[in-house]
């Protein structure tokens, strides 16, 4: 009976060593996931050419969340004269935990 008993109690020690091993796995797992979210984004601008037909803010961005706001106001007053404005935009995100 002792030997059925040792058995046992082996089988449990593999059995929790196994669990704990996935639970590791998982907890992995996990923070690379969590590691590769977006957590929160925002929007920006600039005007690059510095033409008096471009007024306002030049260089903006939103916020950082997870609701992006709007950039503050640009005026882009192109009328028949030559030349124009030259716009970039990019949208930024954070990552990670």
């Amino acid at each position: 009976m002792a030997v059925g008993a040792t058995e046992t109690e082996e089988s449990k020690g593999k059995d929790f060593n196994e669990l704990r091993s996935s639970m590791a796995s998982l907890q992995a797992e996990l923070a690379s996931v969590k590691a590769r979210t977006i957590t929160a984004c925002r929007i920006c601008f600039q005007e690059t050419e510095g033409s008096s037909q471009c007024q306002g803010h030049r260089d903006s961005c939103s916020g950082w969340s997870i609701h992006p706001e709007w950039t503050l106001p640009f005026r882009d007053d192109t009328d028949n004269r030559p030349g124009g404005c030259f716009y970039q935009w990019k949208l930024e995100c954070l990552k990670g935990i």
